[in-house]
């Protein structure tokens, strides 16, 4: 892959080692400007994120089951339009990594889930084990199979939650636990989920960077 085939509002991840330390930030492409991309400016504390020489960047751009990667790349914080962007240099072409799906944010909470009955629907409550763009898990004691189709209710805030259709395509049983583990995809990309998803992960990255 190349820079020009990036697509705008796109995610992407930044992998940052500094000190021997591997921190990664979830972002999205704005706008692409020749082999330059404008992301989406990381903030932490209500500033942005600078990058320091002694850093290396990886950016990671996820397209269904393909990851690629352009290594080793300059980054740092611009004004484009009246704008403040990071912009990350893309000069040769990326890559491929053999990973499979998008970056997952632990969540370890109780949620509302919506199951579809012959009776109708019904809620119940799951442990919510993680989210990504393109899907989820859960722990529950109910029985599902696969190819099931679910909503989760999932809390961006004391007042508003996201209603995500999504589709079981695994399970896993555990010898230590009663509940089973339920692999979910969803059934279309929500930008809001994005965005949560980028402040829970910024969130929780803070306390780990060094800079």
């Amino acid at each position: 892959m190349t820079a020009a085939e990036i697509q705008a509002s796109h995610s992407v991840e930044l992998e940052i080692f500094m000190n021997g330390k591997k921190t990664t930030l979830l972002t999205s492409v704005e706008q692409m400007v020749g082999n330059k991309a404008l992301l989406t400016p990381i903030q932490m504390n209500g500033k942005v994120v600078g990058f320091p020489p002694d850093c290396s960047v990886n950016l990671l751009y996820v397209e269904e089951k393909h990851v690629y990667c352009w290594r080793g790349i300059n980054i740092k914080a611009i004004k484009f339009e009246n704008k403040v962007y990071h912009c990350a240099e893309l000069s040769a072409e990326a890559e491929t990594l053999n990973r499979r799906g998008a970056y997952r944010v632990y969540i370890g909470s109780q949620m509302l889930l919506t199951c579809f009955t012959a009776n109708g629907p019904k809620n119940i409550k799951v442990l919510v084990k993680d989210v990504s763009e393109t899907g989820m898990s859960f722990f529950s004691k109910e029985e599902f199979s696969v190819g099931r189709t679910v909503r989760l209710h999932l809390k961006i805030n004391d007042k508003h939650e996201l209603q995500l259709s999504s589709q079981i395509i695994r399970t896993q049983d555990f010898e230590d636990r009663v509940e089973t583990l339920y692999g979910c995809k969803f059934s279309e990309k929500n930008p809001q989920l994005t965005n949560y998803l980028m402040k829970i992960q910024q969130e929780k990255q803070r306390q780990k960077l060094g800079f």
